[in-house]
């Protein structure tokens, strides 16, 4: 104890120094005890007075960590279900570990928690919620031992109250204390579990435990004691007591109840009688074919219950060679079909949950069946986007392509993407990222190479759902306004929220855990690891929480480092990517490990707290508590699942959990069996020309297997052939006599022994370290190299401090200089003179933006066209965001050569729009012969884009027109006059221009509005 004394005392002296800082952010997120918080009042997943708590949550077991009985069974769990009697109440705290202001009313709270309980015959009863990392059981023992310092509890150390929970999965949290309601919290419940009382304790908005003295803390003792007898008297009222929950001097309602004789709720530690040393015998080998697998032993023992080894050399020995079979996704005999082309160095693809809620059935001035086929979504690397090919495999299959207008930081590289496909997780609607889509990016954060690397770099979360979310700005137009209007061109807008502790990430897997509250858990690979030249590790990125639109405030997440999974990059390629896929049944998560050539399977549900990640890893998101970053150890692994690959990349599950598709870059694919990790049956499709192969995905509706080549640009599917007899079979490779005692080894451990106690893979010696945290961890380090400000609101749309402000006039842009690029877009920056690629924007090519503070920017390039409805005088109207300005009727727009203009058209329908060399859309002259002297398609745009890129070769007169409407000039640099009376068709040359249709390539185009015009000589226009 002393030992844990010491260390508490550095670490508040450490983080006294710094306080200063972190106060800045801790206060403002202030103390408010409104329910729901302000601004959130439309969100149903805030928990407020008058609410009751829903069934599923209130069902929920939650692992005791102080006090525990040692038992291992369901003696220490809780469910506030077992707390729904009649007369009864419950209290729950909301806290951190570590030393913030909150850790001082913790103690206060064990001790009314305990006095309570006690007068009160165990009717009222207390729980702590812990999270942030740490060892809960000796946080709780504190807690404990300060409510004696404090005197309370006449002076007794509480030693069954309060119940501390470990909130690992923040489901305490964000089911009861949804953020952004402030911390330290509380909530009282009645009988029938509904909310009577929540409110923030006294030391909330306090820097530190420091600036938090205990007669503050203290506050809190009359506070929760009036809540208290408020409802429990009012419940009491028709029985006679004498038990008073106000004694030892809190203050009381004037109400008394009397209590049952019952006795105190207690948790009674009793002796562990699993402790057998006598083991089984060994069991027989695991595969029937090759090598033999693994046998095991195992005995009642908590400690260590299971031993393993290979299977003896003298018993292999006597197997058969483990012959291919056939599966049914490949079949007797196979064939491939290219499903789309041209795209620019795809990595990864996988199929939307939902397909249509993205597009809708109308987007960038194009049409779509979103009740037609699947949706299949493509990542490129080469420019940064994301393709999206709709309608897959039907008569309107069609591809159209996105980014974000960040992208040189949120998609630099783009290596990966997992979409979070649990469609019937129990989960509130307003919390719930089912059609939520992350991806991961193979950059150390260089900004497309113009800046020296920081290392703040990681995955990157964004809600596809646009059809039911309008207005929400999950996509958004240049300026940042929702892109609900169906000729904008549309960006993707991180509104959910970006990590940072994985740079150079080459895969990600989505976890269908239904745990979470919001179910936004992803596993990814990072390749850099700690940096000491010994590959990457696993990390587990929770975002919890979704900060929302427009906001860059990270610090309600949890991210989590496994050091002992090593993983480690394809050396010989610098583009490359390493499938990962997550069995929803057996909870294991398997990882391609292409520099060692094997498959890496974990189990996700085990590891153990050991430290902070911050020490070690000094580049994280948040300072704050509610951030937690931390470093997990004693992780059950089978570190080779599978070996013998070369350069393993894509990864696929088949749809009944049983096979595992694994490709490697060279082009073969392997279909291997779950439960033995046996290969079934190879496919080589290099003398296809295929042998640079990333991500593999299934179909969700046919069970086809589909993969991107790096190389082709191609996505392409491999189609099962079958032999004249029809016969595709396989048998397993495991022993049915080893499954069957495994089965019954496992039932029979884990019923004496505890839940999971049995494993095979267990290292039952390993020991983890429960280090307190310093202090000055909490420092965010990365501020010191370029963040505008640790202030939330800085990180919002709050507004512009003067910091971030100062930011627009900086033009140190150099590759080494001292200004960061993060801060610009942590500043409000999408344009910047230090932005790569035309200052960080996405104008068209030629064009020139201007910046947006906190929304986005525009371009002197971009004009809108508008039909102003007069009957007897109907006009265009074009106007310009970045010029502040309408233009009038009859006006002339001046065009320069070397720019191509955007006309986004808002005409709307039975008003097409048309740009060309004719002056006149009218009668005389037939939509056809229009078209072929114009920029436009057939017919003329009602609703979407115009593209016109002016060079040498463009005639000096252009004219935009539409039926009924007097042309609007556009006159291209060098030119004095143009006429405005109708000329007859080719009078002006223009048979030099033809209709191209665009290929619906990432390579070429990245909006894809509509059919374009271009000039017969055809331009190249590339954004990478």
């Amino acid at each position: 104890m002393q030992l844990i004394s010491n260390t508490i005392i550095a670490w508040y002296i450490a983080l006294h120094s710094h306080r200063s800082q972190i106060a800045s952010a801790q206060t403002t997120v202030g103390c408010d005890p409104s329910c729901p918080p302000i601004g959130y009042e439309s969100d149903s997943s805030h928990l407020c007075p008058g609410d009751i708590v829903d069934t599923t949550v209130a069902s929920r077991l939650h692992d005791i960590c102080h006090p525990t009985t040692n038992n291992n069974n369901d003696d220490d769990k809780l469910s506030f279900d077992s707390f729904k009697k009649k007369g009864h109440v419950t209290v729950i705290a909301n806290y951190y570990t570590g030393c913030e202001a909150g850790r001082r009313e913790s103690g206060v709270f064990a001790g009314i928690a305990q006095r309570i309980h006690d007068r009160t015959s165990g009717r009222v009863n207390f729980v702590s919620s812990l999270k942030g990392g740490g060892d809960c059981s000796q946080w709780a023992g504190i807690y404990q031992s300060d409510a004696l310092s404090l005197g309370l509890n006449g002076g007794v150390k509480p030693s069954t109250m309060p119940l501390t929970v470990s909130d690992g999965s923040l489901d305490l949290r964000d089911h009861f204390f949804t953020p952004p309601y402030p911390h330290p919290s509380y909530i009282v419940l009645d009988e029938n579990l509904e909310v009577t009382f929540k409110s923030v304790g006294p030391c909330c908005g306090y820097a530190s435990y420091y600036e938090c003295t205990d007669e503050v803390a203290l506050g809190l003792d009359a506070m929760l004691t009036d809540k208290i007898n408020e409802v429990y008297n009012k419940q009491m009222m028709s029985t006679p007591s004498t038990a008073d929950p106000s004694a030892n001097g809190a203050a009381s309602s004037t109400t008394t109840a009397i209590s049952n004789q019952q006795q105190p709720t207690t948790v009674e530690s009793t002796n562990n009688v699993c402790q057998s040393t006598t083991f089984s015998e060994w069991s027989v080998c695991s595969k029937t074919c090759g090598n033999g697998g693994i046998q095991f032993r195992y005995r009642l023992n908590s400690d260590e219950s299971v031993e393993s080894q290979p299977c003896p050399a003298e018993l292999a020995a006597t197997l058969p060679q483990c012959e291919e079979q056939c599966v049914p996704e490949f079949g007797n005999e196979f064939h491939v079909a290219v499903i789309a082309s041209d795209f620019d160095s795809p990595r990864d693809l996988a199929f939307h949950p939902t397909p249509g809620i993205h597009l809708g059935p109308y987007s960038e001035g194009r049409t779509f069946h979103p009740d037609q086929g699947e949706e299949l979504w493509v990542v490129n690397g080469f420019n940064h986007s994301v393709s999206i090919i709709a309608s897959l495999g039907t008569e309107y299959q069609t591809t159209i392509s996105r980014r974000d207008r960040g992208y040189y930081h949120y998609m630099n590289n783009i290596t990966a993407l997992a979409f979070n496909t649990v469609s019937d997780a129990p989960r509130n609607v307003d919390q719930d990222t089912f059609n939520y889509f992350a991806v991961c990016n193979d950059n150390l954060n260089d900004y497309l190479g113009s800046k020296e690397s920081n290392y703040f770099m990681g995955p990157t979360l964004y809600d596809s759902d646009t059809v039911n979310k309008l207005g929400k700005k999950n996509t958004v137009n240049r300026v940042g306004e929702d892109c609900s209007d169906p000729g904008d061109q549309c960006f993707f807008l991180h509104a959910a929220d970006m990590l940072h502790e994985s740079p150079a990430c080459i895969g990600i897997a989505h976890d269908p855990e239904v745990e979470t509250a919001y179910g936004a858990v992803y596993w990814a690979f990072d390749t850099t690891g700690d940096n000491g030249g010994d590959g990457g590790q696993l990390v587990k990125f929770d975002f919890s929480q979704p900060h929302g639109p427009g906001s860059m405030d990270h610090s309600i997440a949890s991210v989590r480092r496994y050091p002992e999974v090593k993983l480690y990059r394809d050396g010989d390629h610098d583009h490359s990517h390493a499938g990962m896929v997550v069995h929803p049944e057996k909870r294991m998560l398997f990882v391609a490990n292409p520099g060692k050539g094997n498959v890496v399977a974990v189990h996700i549900d085990t590891g153990r707290y050991s430290r902070t990640a911050r020490e070690e890893y000094p580049i994280f998101s948040n300072p704050l508590p509610s951030f937690e970053y931390s470093i997990y150890e004693c992780v059950e692994q089978e570190e080779v699942f599978a070996s013998g690959l070369t350069n393993p990349s894509g990864m696929a599950l088949s749809l009944d959990g049983t096979r595992l598709f694994v490709a490697e870059r060279g082009g073969r694919i392997l279909a291997l069996e779950v439960d033995s990790g046996i290969v079934l049956q190879t496919i080589d499709l290099e003398p296809m020309g295929y042998a640079s192969i990333g991500g593999l995905t299934i179909s969700p509706t046919t069970g086809a297997l589909y993969f991107v080549d790096m190389d082709t640009n191609q996505v392409v599917r491999i189609d099962d052939s079958r032999n004249t007899d029809g016969e595709c079979v396989y048998q397993s490779r495991v022993d049915t006599n080893f499954q069957s005692t495994l089965e019954t080894a496992q039932a029979q451990v884990n019923l004496e022994c505890g839940e999971n106690t049995f494993s095979l893979v267990r290292d039952y010696s390993c020991e983890v370290d429960g280090t307190i945290p310093n202090g000055t961890l909490f420092e965010q380090v990365h501020t010191d190299t370029g963040y505008a400000s640790d202030n939330p609101d800085v990180q919002s749309m709050a507004g512009m401090d003067e910091a971030a402000a100062l930011l627009a006039n900086r033009t140190d842009c150099e590759y080494g200089s001292e200004l960061n690029f993060d801060a610009l877009l942590l500043g409000g920056y999408y344009c910047h003179l230090c932005l790569p690629r035309n200052q960080g924007s996405s104008c068209d090519a030629g064009g020139a933006c201007a910046n947006v503070a906190w929304q986005g920017f525009t371009c002197d390039n971009e004009y809108y066209v508008d039909y102003e409805y007069d009957e007897n005088d109907p006009s265009l109207v074009i106007s310009s965001l970045h010029h502040s300005k309408t233009y009038p009727k009859n006006s002339k727009l001046e065009l320069s050569r070397g720019v191509t203009y955007r006309f986004t058209v808002r005409s709307g329908a039975g008003r097409p729009v048309s740009i060309g060399t004719v002056p006149e859309f009218s009668a005389d002259i037939s939509q056809a012969e229009s078209s072929i002297k114009s920029f436009s398609p057939n017919g003329g745009v009602t609703n979407g884009p115009i593209l016109v890129k002016v060079d040498d070769s463009t005639q000096g007169c252009l004219y935009m027109t539409s039926p009924r409407a007097q042309p609007i000039i556009l006159m291209v640099e060098g030119t004095n006059e143009c006429p405005t009376s109708n000329m007859a068709p080719g009078d002006d040359g223009s048979s030099d221009w033809d209709l191209i249709t665009p290929k619906s390539s990432a390579n070429r185009l990245l909006s894809l509005g509509v059919y374009l015009l271009y000039c017969r000589q055809l331009f190249s226009w590339i954004y990478s």
